[in-house]
């Protein structure tokens, strides 16, 4: 029934081939490097198992039937030389060889009965319009704001950009935007990136939202939470970097010197704040944890008071849905694309203001007892409406309504 494009990398789109398999709905699922069942013997061999590398791509495989899964691994080889070259270019060919890959697959699949086409925004290309050829729904994921304001929203620090018509964009959001303007319908992961969809004047094609939640991997790897006493702590995951708020994040935590708490930084460093970001890490308050596995993510976010992510621009962040899993009270932007409501899971905090970020954590550290209270209902909301399987119910309702 349904034909699953996950593109690239571990996406939120392989939990969603999971659980449409689940529901015997999957056709088949395709992907870029895949640990396959010749892949997984390969990566059991000695001197493997304890590879960072091949430890990653092992962590992509899902719980979806071996024979349904095509890896189009050539493709995403072109990807990573394009990243290694720092080529736009190399890297937007990748996404569209990806694209041509797919159509023997959706022909195939097509002549099984199915008859949607749920892909990722950039990777589509060719093969949806050999979807539409073959008459199947096409559906375009996309897991960021609309292409026409992420990098605004950046220069802007989160603030929404003036709509510019005729705006230059560069190779990779024209790859994503051209993906969503011949979809049939386009789905979202927040109400956030919805609305900068109707601010950008999209009206091609019904926007949809599904909050992803957590999936089950991750929820099953959550500890019990420590309730040890000392240093209020405090933790940031995912890109360190300009998108992310990490100078602003960078500047509030300079103004609580007078506070008995610590930073730690879980995710990659973007390069462009390497300067400032030598002082920053000189402090013996801040601690850089460094890559996490996701294990090992969910055992510092259960050992975190609060989770702070002051984001400019977001899909909707994977990583806020995990702190609220581990029991964290988090402070957040609207742009976070999270289901944070002010006062009742933290604080919602406006993007760019350092001052009122510091203002919200010193809230929080001077009521830790509120702080418990709030992460316990938190942990709760999750486990109840956020799941993995809450995730497919909202997707299984959206495909049979896309087929009328």
């Amino acid at each position: 029934m349904v034909i699953i494009s996950n593109g690239f990398s571990k996406f939120h789109l392989s939990v969603a081939a999971a659980e449409a398999d689940r529901r015997r709905m999957l056709s088949c699922f395709l992907t870029g490097a895949y640990p396959t069942p010749l892949i997984r013997k390969v990566l059991s061999f000695p001197f493997l198992r304890d590879n960072s590398k091949a430890q990653r791509l092992s962590a992509r495989r899902d719980q979806i039937v071996d024979g349904l899964v095509h890896s189009l691994f050539s493709a995403e080889l072109i990807c990573t030389l394009g990243l290694l070259s720092h080529s736009d270019a190399t890297v937007v060919e990748s996404f569209r060889f990806y694209g041509r890959s797919a159509i023997r697959h959706v022909e195939w699949a097509a002549r099984r009965g199915a008859r949607i086409y749920h892909y990722r925004a950039g990777f589509g290309g060719e093969s949806v319009e050999a979807a539409k050829r073959l008459g199947m729904f096409t559906l375009c994921d996309h897991a960021s704001v609309h292409p026409s304001m992420a990098e605004s929203l950046v220069e802007n620090m989160g603030r929404i950009p003036i709509r510019e018509e005729g705006k230059e964009l560069g190779r990779f959001w024209n790859a994503l935007l051209n993906d969503i303007e011949q979809a049939d319908a386009v789905l979202v992961n927040s109400g956030f990136a919805q609305e900068t969809f109707r601010l950008a004047g999209h009206d091609r094609s019904p926007v949809h939202v599904i909050y992803l939640g957590v999936d089950d991997y991750f929820l099953e790897h959550v500890p019990p939470r420590e309730t040890e006493s000392g240093a209020f702590r405090l933790l940031y995951a995912g890109l360190f970097g300009k998108g992310k708020g990490a100078e602003v994040l960078m500047d509030t935590f300079e103004r609580l010197e007078d506070l008995s708490c610590r930073l730690e930084i879980a995710g990659p460093l973007e390069p462009e704040l390497l300067d400032r970001r030598r002082k920053f890490f000189s402090n013996p308050r801040v601690k850089y944890l460094g890559l996490l596995s996701r294990t090992d993510l969910a055992k510092a976010m259960s050992q975190a008071d609060v989770f702070v992510f002051p984001s400019f621009s977001e899909g909707s962040a994977r990583v806020v849905f995990e702190a609220l899993a581990c029991g964290c009270l988090v402070i957040t932007t609207p742009n976070g694309g999270s289901i944070v409501e002010d006062g009742i899971h933290g604080s919602i905090v406006p993007p760019g203001d350092s001052l009122l970020l510091a203002a919200a954590i010193r809230r929080a550290y001077g009521n830790r007892e509120s702080v418990l209270a709030v992460g316990r209902r938190n942990a709760l909301l999750v486990k109840e409406k956020y799941t993995q399987r809450n995730y497919g119910d909202q997707l299984e309702s959206l495909y049979r309504e896309s087929l009328g």
